[in-house]
């Protein structure tokens, strides 16, 4: 493996968690109260009087599903168990129960020894009662939601095939992303979501242009016909907007309010073939008028895949948040 591969893995781990924490505090802020508080320019550091950012869910479950590929390839176990035993130890950080005896899963991984994990920072309910209401460790949820959760959590496997191209080729990492996001998202734009985008970080991780990238998902998809339509509408409409230069301001009110995967898809995408650079995006990101947090992780995970951790390190703002998101990750480095 390359070191611009790996250095590009640590960028999508530390862009997602800055993005994620630079939106956790306004998310569910009206547009006058973000006025009131941090003026037009909106949030440009992390706000908590410590001086580091907070992450939620979003990079809470990334990192689990993260654990859950190191611990799959010393078991050989099958490979969507045990992720949804990963996401099962996630909900314990919770502290809510699941109708799987906890034995199955408890005694297995490492992230639960990590106390910064076990805060509750606005969870998903979709993901909160798929897991909590899963019967058989593997199965995909009956549900209709098209929501963010599974796609926010699926970029460590599309780092994991850009570590490992000749096993992990463009139709698995697209199948096995989507079947993650299928344990707790039924509609197939809240999981076929979740396959482009690792798919996408794939590809940029083995160094191609996100333009580059893009093309090869969108190929892909084709192939999927009526099903991956929506989402193919969503990403051309991106990149439409990224090629005609329309300006963040005006591309957010045609991109959607960034609450469901394809449209937080199509937002991260056009911010990454627009933005000068990391800390613009993620800052753009973080203050979206939707869904901050996730719209945030999202972007920063394919922005911190584009420019590389190199690229976020050029950043005062982001440098100040490296010590906590980058201690997690050496504890999934070494395992």
């Amino acid at each position: 493996m390359s070191q611009d591969t790996i250095d590009r893995i640590w960028g999508g781990f530390l862009g997602g968690a800055v993005g994620d924490a630079l939106g956790e505090p306004i998310e569910f802020l009206s547009q006058q109260e973000r006025l009131e508080r941090w003026g037009p320019s909106g949030v440009r550091e992390f706000v908590h009087p410590d001086g580091l950012g907070r992450f939620t869910d979003d990079t809470q479950m990334t990192l689990f599903t993260a654990e859950a590929l190191i611990l799959q390839a010393r078991s050989g176990e099958p490979l969507l168990s045990a992720l949804h035993k990963a996401y099962l130890r996630w909900l314990v950080t919770q502290q809510l129960p699941s109708r799987i005896p906890v034995e199955v899963y408890i005694n297995e991984g490492f992230l639960l020894d990590e106390a910064v994990l076990h805060r509750r920072m606005g969870p998903g309910r979709t993901c909160l009662r798929a897991l909590m209401g899963a019967t058989d460790l593997g199965m995909p949820v009956v549900n209709d939601s098209k929501g963010c959760g599974g796609l926010m959590r699926v970029a460590p496997i599309g780092f994991w095939a850009a570590l490992r191209p000749e096993q992990w080729d463009i139709r698995r990492t697209f199948t096995v992303a989507s079947q993650a996001a299928q344990l707790t998202h039924g509609h197939p734009c809240g999981y076929l979501s979740a396959g482009c985008f690792a798919l996408l970080v794939r590809e940029v991780c083995l160094g191609a242009k996100l333009e580059e990238a893009l093309a090869t998902t969108l190929t892909f998809l084709e192939k999927l016909g009526e099903s991956g339509a929506p989402i193919r509408n969503a990403l051309n409409q991106a990149r439409d907007l990224a090629e005609r230069n329309v300006p963040w301001e005006q591309a957010i009110l045609e991109l959607g309010s960034g609450w469901v995967a394809e449209e937080i898809l199509a937002i991260a995408v056009y911010l990454g073939l627009t933005a000068p650079d990391a800390e613009t995006g993620i800052l753009q990101a973080a203050n979206h008028p939707g869904d901050a947090d996730s719209v945030g992780a999202l972007a920063g995970q394919l922005l911190g895949a584009c420019h590389g951790s190199v690229g976020l390190g050029r950043s005062r703002r982001l440098r100040g948040y490296s010590t906590l998101v980058l201690t997690i990750a050496k504890v999934l480095a070494n395992k």
